[in-house]
């Protein structure tokens, strides 16, 4: 049994918990927030055997697909401009990232 630790855009959340659940796959979901771009996630977790992994991934895959997106770089270094940075850049946002953690034992109460 592994623990299944998801973080996906909030954007993809409801589609992506919607196709795991018509799989009969259980899931929780947190809303969450990144540290670099500050905008709100949604970390989902899930108990699952080593055989429905390969499952959810690709699920995962399917819904939830990484982009391009232009963002404001002068939060990042203040006077940004002075400096001759660009205050857009181009970045990667969307996908997800899965974290599969060894579970030792599981109780239901």
């Amino acid at each position: 049994m592994k623990l299944v630790i998801i973080f996906v855009q909030k954007e993809d959340s409801q589609k992506l918990l919607r196709a795991l659940s018509q799989e009969n796959l259980s899931a929780t979901a947190m809303e969450s927030e990144g540290g670099f771009l500050q905008r709100k996630n949604v970390t989902i977790l899930m108990a699952l055997q080593e055989e429905k992994i390969v499952l959810a991934k690709k699920i995962i895959k399917d819904v939830c697909q990484s982009h391009t997106e232009q963002v404001d770089t002068s939060f990042a270094a203040g006077d940004i401009e002075s400096v001759g940075l660009p205050t857009q850049t181009d970045i990667q946002v969307g996908g997800a990232t899965i974290l599969e953690l060894e579970v030792a034992e599981v109780t239901k109460i």
